[in-house]
């Protein structure tokens, strides 16, 4: 199944589904930007959660590193509260710095070290499945956007 189609979101008599259609699992989507100290930076993660969560069939939330509410591991623990047994991390990055590499998966539980945060590690409990999902990178759907800005400019 290609991406787009893998990501509809699904529709039962009208209300959405928030499972995963595989296996069934309730399956909620954190996205892990660094934060921001200003208000305005804080919308704007915000605003593309919002969106994500208009495009897929999960819950979405924002689980900020830094400068922010929640942080991810708080993120983390309200969807566990809510009975979400599969979360997929994506980290908001675009390049793969130490937050990436290292503070997310340490964060985890996916890998080795003592958490850099005042908050700790995530503790998942075991029926709950953290999928972690590659950081943004050299996308071609970024390259556009800037293309895009750059005319926008000329204009």
């Amino acid at each position: 199944m290609d991406m787009e189609g893998e990501w509809d979101r699904p529709k039962l008599g009208g209300e959405e589904m928030k499972t995963d259609a595989v296996d069934g699992r309730k399956t909620g989507v954190i996205i892990v930007p660094h934060g921001s100290r200003t208000q305005e930076s804080t919308g704007v993660y915000e605003a593309i959660a919002q969106k994500v969560g208009k495009r897929i069939a999960y819950d979405v939330q924002v689980g900020y590193m830094k400068h922010g509410k929640p942080n991810v591991v708080d993120a983390i623990k309200n969807f566990v509260r809510g009975g979400v047994k599969k979360i997929i991390i994506v980290p908001l990055f675009i390049v793969p710095g130490l937050h990436v590499r290292d503070d997310i998966p340490v964060l985890l539980g996916l890998k080795e070290g003592a958490p850099k945060f005042d908050y700790g590690n995530a503790d998942i409990p075991d029926d709950v499945e953290i999928l972690y999902a590659q950081h943004i990178g050299a996308d071609d759907r970024l390259v556009d956007v800037v293309i895009d800005r750059a005319k926008g400019v000329m204009r």
